[in-house]
């Protein structure tokens, strides 16, 4: 089992709060910042917007062929029971935080590879994602998905008053060090592998 990470609680303009766990911190010029990521798996729920374009085939299911797509927020909104009712039946419990960002709790399925997806606006930032669920809605078809990479986060942690997340266009150039010093996914998935092997090797003896 890996070490447990310190956390913390960022809260959007509503005060809806995001809990996260804190990964790395630095100071740059006097001010602490930090790399998180939130503590629950994030999920994104898209829309199948029919077939314009080649698609990619779900599970060999031609119907599910077509565009993804981020569904309207208030059509969002209204099919939350129904995305709770789905994930419930994965044994996953979906949480509602901060930023409109979802996230379920419990253990996620093994990774399958017909269930993966390449998703993003562009070749450049796509991400893989886990497909966990489909559903329809309304007489649309949707997915539930999770991505398989850790979503991160940069936080400033003032001295005095709450931490905060941070907005790349407000500061590019802060995003820049940022990037440089605490940006290395390689580097924090070896130290969580060798927290992991210490333990074993604890538990052996």
């Amino acid at each position: 089992m890996a070490e447990s990470r310190e956390t913390l609680v960022l809260r959007d303009e509503q005060n809806q709060p995001l809990k996260c766990e804190i990964l790395r911190q630095v100071v740059i010029e006097e001010q602490a910042y930090a790399l998180a990521t939130p503590v629950d798996a994030v999920i994104k729920v898209l829309v199948w917007e029919g077939e314009e374009e080649p698609g990619q085939a779900v599970n060999g299911d031609a119907d599910m062929e077509g565009i993804l797509d981020e569904p309207d927020p208030e059509e969002l909104q209204a099919a939350i029971p129904t995305i709770q009712a789905v994930l419930e039946e994965l044994n996953l419990t979906l949480q509602q935080n901060g930023f409109d960002i979802l996230t379920v709790q419990g253990e996620l399925p093994p990774v399958e590879e017909e269930d993966v997806f390449e998703l993003g606006e562009s070749e450049e930032d796509a991400q893989e994602f886990q497909l966990l669920a489909t559903f329809f809605y309304k007489d649309k078809k949707y997915g539930i998905f999770t991505p398989l990479d850790p979503v991160l986060v940069y936080v400033a942690l003032p001295d005095e008053g709450d931490p905060y997340l941070l907005n790349p266009e407000d500061s590019p150039a802060l995003f820049d060090q940022l990037n440089a010093v605490l940006l290395d996914l390689d580097e924090v998935v070896e130290e969580e592998e060798y927290d992991d092997e210490e333990y074993d090797d604890e538990d052996e003896d």
